[in-house]
């Protein structure tokens, strides 16, 4: 009993010993030392997207440590302990490191620093925002604009492209049923007969499912052409006289197609002639549909026109301000190698870019084609980090955004140049190819996104209440189902709603430089009609609304 009662009596005076406490909630002895550790401030805002914070201690003549409150967006602090009992009043920062907010809420979570001498506790509240921005997006079905007819890419001709020709294999990864959907092939008219029959077989698979297939012609053969010299160069140029014959040519073609089981959509009649293949002038390409365009149409082929470079007005407005030659022309075509996408400042490119998005509004109902573009940049470096063409960035801010742009500018179909290259869909055998050879690119990814979701659909109206979210929608021509193509062009998620009533179900893929077309979380709005899907940053997405 005695011990007992001594033991009690040294626990009354220890405890006795810190008796009082000031406003700031520091411990001082009887001989009027402060005994303190303490948060300088008692709560802090970390980034939704994790990281590091600081965080001061102010302590005195105690030891100190370090725990956590119930959460997950602490993840350490150091250091974990501290603290003297023989110094007095100094301060510590405290390193914090959290994990990013992936949930929808804000959230929050006390760490606390104990005093070892006194047993005080002091808490600190860690408070994170939602780590995405909230974006809507305004879908108008009953505004439509442009037929979409489909997008795909050039099949490399055997007359070029001998060391990396696609294999039956590669072309059911692009244009197979369970493949990335592309739905337009572009074959080359070879000027030698006997090689017609070479792309045959790839064009059959592609039909068979469900691609539509066209062809244009590079060279107009020797037997029709003479030599002109254009800008200090001699190159080809077909004969006036030729004409008819050169007609026929492409009428062979057609029929030599269509005997082995390819039914061409349509048929070029000439690709780039503003260029050396085989050099037209615009007038040239203007009295050649005039005179034979009829002739080939009655094939049943829809004839395509003038198919320039840069989709240059010189060629195109004569097209189109002939009223024979208009109505000759099915599909008004062009290439965008003279620029598109850099339109911030005014100048060439931005006047490019303009003309063309204004075609549409000028073909009485027909339709205009973006039938042949790459983008390559840092090919010719030895250096493979200056390889610009291989990196996500580099793809997901040329080709993504040029698709984007050619949509709202009222084309109706996309088609890159080769479809097997080391800046092309599939790669080659080429060193600088950033997947094996036959594997799909970023850039094949990025084609499959609008190939699979946007074919066979009309463009409607769809605003987005951030600049920073690039949107074009869809819509199907029985009217139940609307598709979307989204660009986050900020590195941040995005949650973005759309608030449409009668979606009945939801669905999206999203591509990364981390991941191909994977499934995103995408569901219904909780408290209104809608639905929302969240969007990595720097991502395309694709997303299919049922109705």
């Amino acid at each position: 009993m005695k011990i007992f009662v001594l033991n009690l009596f040294f626990v009354f005076i220890g405890l006795s010993l810190w008796s009082c406490s000031d406003d700031n909630g520091k411990i001082t002895d009887n001989e009027g030392k402060s005994v303190y550790a303490l948060f300088l401030k008692n709560n802090i805002e970390v980034s939704n997207t994790g990281g590091t914070a600081i965080a001061i201690v102010e302590w005195s003549q105690t030891e100190w440590e370090i725990s956590f409150g119930t959460g997950d967006i602490v993840v350490d602090v150091t250091p974990m302990s501290g603290g003297s009992i023989e110094q007095v009043e100094q301060t510590t920062r405290l390193k914090i490191t959290c994990t990013g907010n992936d949930t929808h809420k804000s959230r929050s979570q006390f760490i606390y620093i104990i005093n070892k001498t006194t047993g005080e506790k002091s808490d600190l509240l860690i408070k994170q925002d939602v780590a995405y921005q909230t974006l809507t997006l305004q879908i108008d079905p009953l505004e439509k604009y442009q037929p979409v007819v489909g997008f795909g890419g050039m099949y490399n001709p055997k007359i070029w492209c001998g060391g990396f020709l696609i294999t039956p294999e590669q072309m059911n990864k692009m244009y197979g049923s369970n493949g990335l959907g592309y739905s337009i092939l572009r074959l080359m008219i070879y000027p030698d007969e006997t090689d017609w029959s070479a792309d045959v077989a790839a064009a059959k698979m592609a039909q068979d499912n469900g691609a539509i297939i066209f062809a244009c012609p590079w060279d107009c053969t020797d037997a029709l052409s003479d030599k002109v010299t254009v800008a200090g160069k001699e190159v080809q140029h077909l004969k006036t006289e030729n004409y008819e014959a050169y007609a026929n040519h492409l009428i062979k073609y057609i029929n030599f197609m269509r005997q082995n089981g390819i039914n061409l959509y349509a048929i070029s009649v000439q690709n780039e002639p503003d260029m050396e293949f085989t050099y037209w002038t615009p007038q040239e390409v203007v009295a050649f549909v005039k005179q034979y365009g009829a002739k080939i149409r009655a094939t049943g082929v829809k004839l395509m026109s003038p198919e320039s470079c840069g989709t240059s007005p010189d060629y195109t407005d004569p097209i189109m301000n002939d009223i024979e030659a208009f109505f000759n022309t099915d599909i008004l075509v062009g290439h965008l190698y003279q620029g598109f996408i850099n339109i911030e400042q005014p100048g060439y490119e931005k006047n490019r870019h303009d003309y063309i998005c204004g075609l549409y509004s000028r073909l009485s109902g027909k339709t205009w084609w973006m039938t042949e573009h790459l983008f390559n940049d840092g090919e010719k470096e030895e250096d493979s980090g200056k390889w610009e063409f291989s990196t996500w960035e580099y793809c997901f801010s040329h080709l993504a955004k040029e698709i984007h742009m050619c949509m709202e500018g009222y084309c109706s179909a996309y088609v890159y140049w080769y479809l097997k290259r080391f800046y092309g869909m599939i790669g080659d055998n080429d060193k600088r190819s950033p997947v094996g050879e036959g594997e799909i690119t970023k850039n094949g990814y990025i084609l499959s996104h609008y190939a699979r979701y946007a074919t066979n659909t009309i463009r409607i109206k769809v605003t987005a209440d951030n600049q920073d979210l690039c949107a074009t929608a869809y819509i199907n021509k029985a009217g139940n189902e609307i598709t979307l193509v989204l660009l986050n062009m900020t590195g941040n998620t995005q949650k973005v709603e759309i608030p449409l009533a009668g979606i009945r179900q939801i669905h999206a893929v999203e591509t990364t430089e981390y991941k191909n077309m994977e499934a995103i979380e995408a569901n219904s709005l909780e408290k209104t009609d809608g639905s929302y899907v969240m969007l990595s940053g720097y991502s395309i997405a694709s997303v299919k609304l049922a109705l």
